[in-house]
């Protein structure tokens, strides 16, 4: 983290986060009662300016949150499997390839995870420790607070959990006879009154924002996330990931006067743009759509890897695995009513320790769940997957390693100055199942890292681009030049090497007309059909822009634009975006580039210019 202290402020916090600080610097509490107080939840700017608004001494602040982050997290998983628990934790925190950086700038996740780890600690403490206490109580209520006026994730979770709690207690009045009634009776108890306290200055402030500005929520933004992360363009995820620019500017400005899509209208406007978008789609278009969605939000999006390395889904992959393999090992083992738990003996019974201890991580493999779920239709990028998720997946996590490795001791000694580990099996058990457990799902998270990277690709959706303006096509075969082809036809090729490329010419005339069109998210679609031989297939086709004098311009973003391509004989559209180094500015060629077999059949059919008109679209289908 020291590392990235001097790193530029991230584009939020400088248009939004810190700003917002400096006029409630300069207004003090009157600033609550502008609108520009529900463009974000308070601590997203309270905090910046309880340090002055200024980023070096944010960044020294959550500093000490992260300190506060790393005792919550080993105290939480501590708790729930015991030391080699706490370790695995530690281990899964320091070593992620994302989470760590964030701290070290003025975002607002930093203050979320410190509140949610304090939160869960609290509630451990409190539910796995009996200590049912006022103080324990106040710091679940404390943290709660912060969690929600950071980042209101848990809004609706946690009204919820309060209701259940508020349920069980009823029930066990009535019920006093019933199991739980003197057992889990002071806890639920406590539990109760932190979350009610927790919950009153939100609802606080939702009252202050629903009298004043006629908001009955948090803050504005949900409108944003819902549009971007239903978006059949960008198809959920941040536009940049596809080479698109974000257009929900124009959807406001369209719908409101200020053109603010943080705006109390303009957000209203993207949220039933959003639920526009969803009864648009198709039950089998849906499922797809947020069947990707998922993969995204649980594997991460393949840009994402680009920025942040292979160890972001690799890590990701291992946690879902091992819980998935703990939680598997951990209810076999309760209905046979045996224990491997760390803290006890190998063939024991379930004692009341253990019996909270899995109950506590039943409710946080739960809530994981649930999140997910709320996270579906939401804007997707690894920054809110990873803050958002990972919280509750390394403690799953490191308490499922903690059961797995139950039957294996570790034994340390020291020797003539010299350190030994020592692994042996705990008695009545034996190491090879565990190793061999361990073993698999490390090389299965490997594995499927390896297969579905092969497969995966970031590429437009041509079946699902929202509506366009055709601004050029191009049908000449004049305009076409091939590499590594020859004739066969009208239109048609065959490729005498691979990887072959077929080029479609751009005159000044097409630069012209370009250019004087104001346009803001354009795509290039050619269309072409390939056919091999029987067995045979294209690897990806590689797109890009080459100018007159030779130069090949990739795009904006990381990776190069691949796409999938089938060589069945049937014409496919081939689509990119056409922003950044591929709206030509001077004459040349959409250049792509096949990966298929010598003797592959190329026909080619046009090459479009496009416009997305979706915005405009979703403005002229919702209700104003």
């Amino acid at each position: 983290m020291a590392k990235r202290i001097d790193q530029p402020v991230h584009v939020d916090a400088q248009q939004v986060y810190l700003p917002a600080a400096h006029a409630f610097l300069e207004q003090g509490w009157a600033y609550f009662l502008t609108p520009e107080s529900y463009r974000v939840v308070p601590l997203a700017y309270l905090w910046p300016a309880l340090w002055g608004a200024d980023p070096e001494w944010i960044r020294l602040a959550n500093g000490g949150l992260w300190m506060g982050c790393v005792y919550f997290l080993w105290r939480t998983c501590d708790l729930l499997g015991g030391y080699r628990a706490g370790v695995v934790a530690m281990l899964l925190w320091a070593f992620h390839p994302e989470l760590p950086r964030y701290f070290a700038t003025e975002l607002t996740e930093p203050i979320f995870l410190f509140g949610l780890l304090g939160w869960m600690h609290a509630m451990a403490q409190i539910w796995v420790s009996d200590k049912t206490t006022l103080p324990m109580a106040a710091q679940g209520a404390v943290m709660l607070t912060v969690t929600l006026l950071s980042r209101p994730v848990l809004q609706l979770l946690a009204p919820a959990g309060l209701a259940f709690c508020i349920a069980c207690l009823a029930y066990w009045h009535f019920n006093p006879r019933r199991t739980g009634a003197t057992d889990y009776r002071k806890a639920v108890g406590c539990i109760s009154w932190s979350l009610a306290l927790g919950l009153l200055l939100p609802l606080a402030l939702v009252l202050k924002n629903g009298m004043v500005f006629g908001l009955w929520g948090l803050g504005t933004g949900s409108g944003t996330g819902l549009y971007l992360g239903t978006h059949p363009l960008f198809q959920g995820a941040e536009p940049p990931f596809l080479g698109f620019n974000y257009d929900v500017n124009i959807l406001a400005g369209l719908k409101a006067k200020d053109g603010d899509h943080l705006g109390l209208v303009a957000d209203r406007a993207a949220r039933n743009a959003a639920l526009w978008q969803i009864q648009s789609m198709a039950p089998a278009e849906a499922v797809a759509f947020f069947s990707r969605k998922l993969w995204w939000w649980l594997a991460h999006h393949p840009a994402q890897i680009d920025v942040f390395g292979s160890a972001l889904r690799k890590l990701r992959l291992f946690e879902l695995l091992v819980l998935m393999a703990g939680t598997t090992s951990i209810v076999y083992r309760w209905f046979r009513g045996v224990s491997l738990s760390p803290h006890q003996a190998v063939g024991s019974q379930p004692n009341k320790m253990e019996t909270a201890r899995l109950t506590f991580a039943a409710t946080l493999l739960m809530l994981f769940a649930l999140m997910v779920i709320q996270l579906i239709p939401i804007l997707y990028n690894s920054r809110y997957s990873s803050a958002l998720l990972d919280p509750w997946l390394i403690p799953l996590a490191a308490c499922s390693v903690a059961y797995l490795t139950a039957s294996i001791r570790f034994a340390a000694t020291l020797q003539k100055s010299q350190w030994s580990l020592e692994i042996v099996a705990r008695q009545g058990a034996s190491v090879a199942p565990t190793v061999m457990m361990l073993t698999c799902v490390t090389t299965i998270a490997i594995t499927l890292y390896n297969v579905v990277g092969k497969r995966e690709s970031t590429s437009v959706d041509s079946g699902h681009m929202g509506q366009t303006l055709q601004h050029l096509s191009i049908t000449s075969l004049d305009r076409v030049k091939t590499n590594g082809m020859k004739a066969h036809g009208s239109q048609m090729w065959v490729t005498t090497e691979s990887p072959s490329v077929l080029q479609v010419r751009l005159e000044q005339d097409d630069i012209e007309k370009m250019a004087q069109i104001p346009l803001f998210n354009a795509l290039w679609e050619t269309e072409v059909a390939l056919r091999t031989e029987k067995g045979q297939h294209c690897r990806k086709a590689e797109v890009s822009y080459q100018t007159a004098d030779g130069a090949i311009l990739q795009p904006h973003y990381r990776r190069p634009l691949l796409l999938p391509v089938l060589a069945d004989g049937v014409i496919q559209r081939l689509v990119t975006h056409a922003n950044g180094e591929l709206r030509p500015r001077q004459p040349g060629s959409l250049r792509t580039v096949l990966h298929c077999p010598v003797g592959t059949l190329v026909e080619w059919r046009q090459t479009r210019f496009l416009e997305s008109r979706h915005p405009w679209d979703a403005a002229n289908h919702i209700r104003p």
